[in-house]
């Protein structure tokens, strides 16, 4: 039998000529990139331009890689892009085995910065964290330079004040620039510009398990610091088989975090080797520098 329902207890719902129409509720939408992007990969693995350095200070101490970053912005513009490890390994993953970016190692515009976060705004509060910062952020050539002048950490790495790494878990750089701050599963679902500028964060705890050293594939693909470093997994596949020497061969994957002290903030450029060395944050900060600039809207 079909039930009617009285129209007394729906005539609230009926639309009167002339009435607007009721609002639909709210949706949020599935977040999406902000696109910076502003040249290709064809444009860095084509048109790419090396700035090296191999420059030591009167004391006899390297100071390569903020004298080959500082000419890169004076060569390239202020509005240049320097690579950073996002962009050098879809560069690699894409270049032939003979083009540059195969040769030789370089410095990438990327950081990682560890510290307590006092608060709890991204883990626990009072526990430590990891950011992988890609593109201009705190380590500028002035602030490697203060870096220098101010005296390195143990492992070589530059000193931050706490207001500089607690703006950081905000997503605020020294400049006043706000940046976006992702997990490595943002990363996984390609939530992000990957060769823009953003941080990705996790757990000390997390970063520091994972092994410096060679990784099989399967170890390396699923790394955490690995995936943070990338920044995207699009050409993860690509840059692991061209990188290691033969199909017997693992990558490396490189870092100094279960040596630091926490408690002091701090941070280091990220480097990439040119073959198996794979992708390395233990290189010193006062050592050479080779980043790679391309022109803007290339």
């Amino acid at each position: 039998m079909t039930r009617i329902i009285p129209r007394e207890l729906i005539k609230h719902l009926e639309w009167i000529p002339g009435q607007q129409p009721p609002q639909r509720p709210a949706v949020n939408p599935t977040p999406q990139p902000v696109q910076q992007r502003t040249a290709s990969i064809d444009a860095l693995v084509n048109g790419g331009r090396e700035f090296f350095s191999e420059q030591k200070d009167s004391n006899g101490n390297y100071i390569g890689v903020a004298v080959a970053l500082q000419e890169a912005y004076d060569q390239m513009g202020s509005d240049a892009i320097i690579a950073t490890m996002p962009y050098l390994v879809a560069g690699k993953a894409q270049a032939e085995k003979s083009n540059y970016l195969w040769q030789k190692w370089f410095t990438a515009l990327s950081e990682e910065n560890a510290g307590i976060d006092k608060n709890g705004k991204l883990v626990g509060r009072g526990q430590p964290v990891v950011l992988t910062l890609h593109g201009r952020g705190i380590l500028t050539p002035e602030r490697i330079r203060q870096a220098y002048s101010e005296g390195l950490t143990p492992q070589n790495a530059a000193k931050f004040t706490d207001d500089e790494f607690d703006n950081l878990l905000n997503g605020v750089l020294p400049s006043g620039e706000s940046i976006n701050l992702y997990t490595v599963d943002d990363i996984k679902r390609g939530i992000s510009d990957p060769f823009g500028r953003y941080a990705v964060w996790m757990p000390a705890e997390t970063a520091k398990s994972k092994s410096s050293g060679h990784h099989s594939k399967s170890d390396f693909m699923n790394n955490e610091l690995v995936i943070a470093r990338v920044g995207t997994l699009e050409h993860l596949d690509a840059y692991f088989e061209k990188a290691r020497h033969s199909s017997n061969h693992n990558l490396g994957n490189w870092h100094r975090l279960g040596e630091i002290d926490f408690t002091q903030p701090q941070g280091r450029v990220l480097f990439v080797g040119d073959t198996s060395d794979g992708l390395s944050g233990i290189n010193y900060l006062n050592s050479n520098g080779r980043f790679v600039g391309v022109r803007k809207n290339a």
